[in-house]
């Protein structure tokens, strides 16, 4: 028979719970260290000035204008002369860095801002724009320019007294005309920074002609030598090590004390089905948007995979785009965009059916997925939650609307392609005005509805 439990036959047990106190109260002062230390410390700061690239100069020369523009270095400082001319209805002189080494440019995707200290002189204003052309992978010929996205930011000005311009990387977008140029597929479509091959500054005066200098003293790169989130995985991660592995040698002890008890076969089955619900809790968190809640990419992949029925025709694609939500964070601030995004993705998911799915497909598009539904049906849908925003009373007194295409699932399409026309479809509604619904009927489908 198996010999009785004594108080001593836990002393082990006990000796393994002290040992753990210790050993994650050291790692808990060390991750609030850590991260104390990524936020007000460790910096990472690269000056773009000075003899670290090459430089160069443009002007609008070279689109039949007749301003002129020329380098001059004052020590360590750049100044762009530019001789305006009106002669082009936009014109411009142009500062350019180059940090292509053969197909490798600049990655400021790990970086969080850029501060630039300058000066203008000149009978103008002192607002200018900043461009970084990207060499992407699958878009980019590196002879061809129009091949480069263009991302852009417009009507920056210097400060008066002559300080320091700190300009989030974030604020950042692809510029339009050069979509409307290149029209590139929806994956080149957002921002991407990870291999900038120039940096360009645009200067133009206001328009007014003349002689005007620009003095940039520097331009620099701020950001951190591990990101926040690279830290945030790496101490989750060893957080999870951690207590996967006290747990598997509290198991191992459990086992060794109680291998003949119905106590410890008890607590065993605890463990282990803890050791279970974590490991569905992580896997249920990579699927679902931390903001909003709804599904993300990842998790709508996981659904079309394993739920045959979401593809079961007729199914429709609803795309939806909040209407001017970039000038929500510019002007409210982003946390003010956070509650907007929450509360437009409270309002969708109330208004749709337990048997759709809607995903966050990025920033503040949102993408419905509707089995069984045709899309004449889809279109009602899209209207009546457009209608429902303007039921809604939003934060900071705001006023949204959004912008949405309908595409059906046809026999024989791929997902890919509906997801696509939709999205032609929501270009075409915010093209014609935004705050309405655009759906992409077939002549055929014209057809079948007219005969029913």
């Amino acid at each position: 028979m198996p010999a009785p439990f004594s108080e001593t036959s836990f002393q082990p047990l006990a000796r393994l719970l002290d040992y753990a106190r210790y050993f994650f109260g050291g790692l808990l002062i060390v991750t609030a260290a850590l991260l104390t230390w990524q936020h007000y410390g460790m910096e990472k700061v690269v000056d773009l000035t000075g003899d670290h690239f090459p430089v160069f100069i443009e002007d609008d020369r070279n689109s039949g204008g007749a301003s002129v523009g020329r380098i001059e270095r004052r020590g360590q400082d750049l100044v762009v002369h530019c001789l305006i001319s009106r002669k082009s209805e936009w014109p411009y002189c142009k500062l350019g860095l180059s940090f292509l080494k053969g197909a490798t440019g600049l990655d400021m995707s790990r970086f969080d801002y850029m501060s630039i200290d300058g000066g203008y002189a000149g009978p103008g204003t002192p607002r200018f724009a900043i461009v970084l052309a990207q060499a992407e992978e699958g878009l980019t010929r590196l002879d061809q320019w129009q091949t480069y996205k263009i991302n852009q930011i417009d009507a920056l000005d210097l400060p008066p007294d002559g300080g320091t311009l700190v300009v989030p990387l974030k604020w950042f977008g692809v510029a339009q005309w050069w979509k409307d140029m290149a029209q590139p597929a929806l994956e080149h479509s957002a921002v991407n920074i990870d291999n900038v091959a120039r940096a360009e500054v645009l200067i133009s005066g206001g328009g007014k002609e003349g002689a005007h200098a620009f003095t940039l003293h520097h331009l620099r790169l701020h950001g951190k030598l591990i990101t926040l989130d690279a830290l945030l995985m790496g101490l989750v991660a060893t957080w999870v090590v951690c207590a996967v592995g006290w747990l598997a040698v509290l198991t191992l002890s459990l086992r060794s004390q109680l291998r003949n008890s119905r106590a410890a076969v008890a607590l065993l089955k605890t463990v282990n089905e803890a050791l279970e619900l974590e490991a569905r809790d992580l896997a249920g968190q990579a699927h679902i948007d931390p903001l909003t809640g709804v599904l993300n990419r990842q998790g709508l992949r996981a659904a079309l995979m394993s739920t045959s029925s979401l593809l079961a025709d007729p199914m429709v694609m609803i795309f939806i785009d909040i209407d001017h939500f970039k000038s929500i964070n510019d002007t409210h601030g982003h946390d003010v965009g956070d509650d907007v995004l929450r509360k437009f993705a409270n309002v969708i998911a109330s208004g749709i059916r337990s048997s759709d799915r809607l995903v966050r497909w990025g920033g503040e598009e949102f993408l419905i997925v509707c089995p069984m539904t045709n899309v004449y049906q889809g279109r009602i849908l899209a209207e009546n939650l457009r209608t429902a925003l303007h039921r809604q009373t939003w934060p900071a007194g705001l006023h949204v609307t959004a912008s949405f295409g309908v595409a059906q699932h046809r026999e024989r399409d791929e997902v890919g392609v509906v997801i696509k026309r939709a999205d032609m479809e929501l270009y075409r509604a915010k093209q014609a005005g935004r705050d309405r619904v655009c759906a992409y009927i077939a002549a055929d489908m014209t057809a079948q509805a007219a005969a029913a």
